[in-house]
């Protein structure tokens, strides 16, 4: 039987106990008298987790005032219910939908995986937010890239989200495997991330979705300033017209130029620096408004192989967008967005190894003008959620490549190659997306979601016509702590705008892509604060584009200029597996999980089963984290099988050497491993509080094994010989910096 240690409990006693654990919280006798007891026993056991959940019936808040110090005060009324966003509705989505991870400081249901003081506290290399996302179940990760695949679909099939907006190319150093996202730490809130089974209010991609909403501070006024060895930062927070409106401002300004002066290698001098405003106002009590801008600026010069390899490259992002959101009653809501979305890459670059040349100017431009509407209603039996969607697209491009390999290149034997290319596509045109989405409670035990979305582009000339989307979950009360979730649907991805393969000679948009998901889970919280997730899911790929891959070494600057380049276009594919998770609520000091997952990603080509890249067979992630007083530290370990890899085979006919690859992804790299280390003490100072940090990325230095170069060398006999470097991912890489908080 569930014990109930707190349950009428007096609410002060409790508070004083985690007190012991570190915690701050200032209040007076009117707000906590002191025969205030707990009406409603918490799930969970310590932290300030549980602290939320004894305040909250009585209609009290925690306000952060520093790390570990709360101040207690009154919860604000609301006339009406939140405006439909997609955090307005938090516990009831949760409550049916499969795939769905919490990333906030909301612990008040079990499908929520990790605080956000946790969040920012764990090993993030250069403080990337995604970071977290990729040690969830089902991602898989090379411990570089920001982003990576889910449950065995392309990087590009996440969608990426921003208090509303969806975003185009969201990324510092896109062409060069995305390290770094727009999405700062210091301003993200919380993340709601599904890696499958998404309901019909998300649409265009085809295997995962991560919702991030930016930092609303509850003080009248804060700011921060920061600085660690990838980054400087500033961030700043003010209230006026009697707090009905509030303005918040953060900048971010990569440090890595700098860092690439005292290096004596040379690989360039990548600079970047983004920035986000949100101008907010209450109109009334029922109507609230506000403006975002999001912009980003790379200026980049890179460099490899002793200057043999060179490319420079200009990105500029631009996203604008203005949000109404008004309260119809205490059952019905709506939010209007009107964005306008503007990127500019450039590119330009050289090759000139020994025996080959090369030449890059590449420019594209897009521009996106798009409205939405969406709506909440709230009736006795459905919960609906119905909206609508147009986008106006236009974009050009500007591609020019002149790439030749002199006979004999890059092996002895290899016949001579020239590539001229000039495409210069200027697609125009629009988008348009209706959806319905419908939860309903049929008895105590059976919950309902399902969903119809429609998707039609014009932008494309593809003649695709409209997509239908339907969706389904269900959720199964087994008993109090215990639930069977079921879900499935079909989801549909489009060539975006800015997705047109032109590097690699192709200039008409691919029909639009479709999969169809079919997830079952459990999960159940134990009382010893211990909550266990299981799944199991199924992903059929029923039509796919094609796509382009580097057999044997995908971190080049030029990918479209390498003599592995080749197009995979499989005929259909599949992606399965089965993943576990067990976390550990916060108790006391501690808080942590652990996960597992099997799984296979595998395309069908010519009736054969052949292993995607990014395959890997297991996964197994650890976390720990250790919070005591003005100290926190965390440990994070990834691990996962080794990716397949393509083998390369030497032939000689008649004394002439031929190289030809190998079975596709026959062979495998060696097993990934990355511990990561984070130390944190806070301090206090007169005016404010200051972090100081020391982290460490693959703490072990393990060659975690990324691709393969070759190299062929002639002895004085005249035999050809060759040899392979096998290089490596990140190796160890230690980072230190400093927060001030005011």
């Amino acid at each position: 039987m569930y014990a109930s240690p707190y349950a009428n409990r007096r609410v002060s006693d409790v508070l004083d106990e985690l007190r012991g654990a570190g915690f701050v919280f200032i209040y007076s006798t009117h707000t906590v008298p002191a025969g205030l007891r707990i009406t409603v026993e918490p799930v969970a056991r310590g932290g300030v987790e549980l602290a939320r959940e004894i305040l909250a019936p009585h209609g009290l808040m925690l306000l952060e005032a520093a790390p570990k110090i709360y101040s207690i005060a009154r919860a604000a009324k609301t006339a009406g219910p939140r405006p439909p966003s997609a955090d307005a509705y938090p516990i009831e989505e949760l409550v049916v939908q499969t795939s769905r991870y919490t990333l906030s400081n909301d612990l008040a249901t079990t499908a929520t995986f990790l605080t956000q003081d946790q969040i920012k506290d764990l090993p993030q290399l250069a403080g990337e937010t995604l970071r977290a996302v990729q040690r969830l179940p089902g991602s898989a990760t090379n411990g570089f890239s920001g982003i990576g695949p889910v449950r065995g679909g392309e990087p590009g099939e996440v969608a990426i989200i921003l208090d509303g907006l969806r975003l185009y190319e969201p990324f510092h150093l896109k062409n060069f495997l995305s390290p770094v996202s727009l999405l700062d730490s210091r301003l993200i809130d919380s993340v709601a991330y599904y890696s499958g089974g998404f309901p019909a209010i998300y649409g265009d991609r085809m295997s995962a979705v991560i919702e991030a909403h930016s930092i609303r501070p509850g003080q009248p006024r804060y700011f921060e300033l920061g600085v660690d060895l990838f980054h400087a930062s500033a961030l700043g927070s003010v209230s006026f017209a009697e707090d009905r409106g509030r303005a918040l401002l953060s900048y971010r300004r990569s440090n890595l130029g700098e860092l690439a002066k005292f290096s004596e290698a040379e690989f360039g001098e990548p600079n970047y620096q983004d920035a986000f405003g949100r101008l907010g106002y209450s109109l009334t009590e029922r109507t609230r408004a506000s403006f975002n801008v999001l912009v980003s600026i790379d200026t980049i010069e890179a460099l490899r192989a002793r200057e043999t390899q060179k490319v420079t490259a200009e990105y500029r992002n631009v996203y604008a967008w203005a949000t109404l959101e008004h309260e119809w009653s205490e059952a019905a809501s709506s939010r209007g967005i009107l964005s306008y979305t503007d990127l500019s890459n450039d590119r330009y670059g050289r090759i000139s190894e020994a025996a080959r040349t090369a030449m890059l100017n590449d420019e594209r431009t897009f521009h996106v003008l798009g409205l939405r509407w969406e709506n909440l209603l709230d009736t006795d039996l459905l919960q609906h959620r119905f909206g609508l969607e147009g986008r106006r697209l236009w974009g050009q491009y500007r591609y020019v490549s002149d790439v030749s390999l002199a006979a004999g290149t890059p092996f002895p034997g290899s016949p001579a190659l020239q590539v001229q290319r000039d495409l210069s596509p200027e697609p125009d045109g629009y988008e348009a997306v209706a959806y319905w989405d419908v939860r309903t409670d049929i008895t105590d035990r059976w919950t309902f979601q399902g969903g119809l979305r429609f998707d039609t582009q014009t932008y494309d000339g593809s003649g695709d016509g409209a997509q239908w989307s339907p969706r389904l979950s269900a959720l199964y009360a087994l008993g109090r702590h215990s639930n069977l979730r079921v879900g499935w649907g079909r989801f549909y991805q489009p060539q975006g705008i800015n997705e047109l393969q032109v590097e690699d000679g192709i200039d008409r948009f691919n029909p639009v892509q479709s999969a169809d998901h079919f997830i079952v889970g459990f999960d159940h919280a134990f009382a010893t604060g211990l909550d266990l997730r299981i799944e199991a899911y199924r992903k059929r790929y029923r039509r796919l584009s094609p796509r382009f891959e580097n057999m044997f070494d995908p971190v080049v600057l030029f990918p479209e200029a390498e003599f592995d380049r080749v197009m995979i276009d499989p005929d259909s594919a599949r992606a399965y597996g089965i993943e576990a998770l067990l976390r550990l609520r916060p108790h006391g000091s501690w808080s942590g999980w652990l996960s597992y997952a099997w799984s296979r990603a595998e395309d069908r080509i010519d009736g054969r089963d052949v292993p995607r890249s990014w395959d890997q067979r297991h996964a197994l992630t650890l976390g720990v984290v250790w919070s005591k007083g003005p100290w926190t530290v965390s440990l994070a370990n990834s691990y996962h099988s080794g990716w397949p890899r393509t083998p390369l085979r030497i032939e000689f006919d008649s004394g002439v050497p031929r190289v030809s690859s190998g079975v596709r992804n026959r062979d495998h790299f060696g097993s990934y491993n990355s511990l990561d280390l984070r130390v944190t003490r806070v301090f206090a100072l007169s005016r404010g509080v200051l972090d100081v940090f020391a982290e460490v990325t693959n703490a072990t230095s393990k060659a975690n094994a990324c691709c393969v170069q070759y190299k062929s060398h002639v002895n004085e006999s005249g035999s050809v010989h060759y040899e392979s470097d096998v290089d490596s991912w990140l190796p160890l890489v230690p980072s230190v910096g400093v927060l001030w908080r005011y």
